[in-house]
């Protein structure tokens, strides 16, 4: 049995991204609504399961397959040993706060397929959804040993 392709299936993840984007604006930058918010240059965070949900039906992959892609090809940001990549966060923004179950995503993953398969010119600029500076401690830690998101990425 050949090893899977986790280029290309990351691939087929950024084409359908930018096919549903084309559809609806709305998926990514807009919080409350997005799948996907840009928190700093360096990263979205994205809603989970929901994201992982939405990228394996654009690209046509099989159910709780898209975390394993994101993994391997260093899309999601991970935490040892376990390469963990999920964690709970409060964000606010507008003056609403909630707690969401969320991951960080290389910008680079999305802002790529914004450029090579929606024709964007450049990524998307920062949204307003902040994360709670409550929280800032458990995400340094989870960063360890990796750029954290700076300081605009707090409320």
């Amino acid at each position: 049995m050949p090893l899977p392709d986790y280029h290309e299936r990351a691939e087929r993840m950024q084409r359908g991204l930018a096919r549903a984007l084309a559809a609806d604006p709305t998926l990514l930058n807009l919080p409350g609504r997005s799948l996907a918010c840009k928190v700093d240059p360096l990263y979205y965070l994205a809603v989970q399961p929901l994201f992982d949900e939405a990228l394996e039906r654009w690209a046509g992959l099989m159910p709780g397959s898209a975390p394993d892609v994101l993994v391997r090809t260093g899309a999601y940001v991970t935490h040892p040993p376990d390469r963990e990549h999920v964690l709970t966060l409060g964000v606010s923004w507008g003056g609403r706060t909630m707690r969401v179950r969320a991951s960080f995503v290389d910008a680079d993953f999305i802002d790529r397929a914004l450029r090579l398969y929606a024709g964007a010119a450049r990524g998307l600029e920062l949204s307003d959804l902040r994360i709670s500076s409550e929280d800032r401690e458990l995400v340094e830690k989870f960063f360890e040993n990796k750029t954290a998101p700076r300081n605009l990425a707090y409320a």
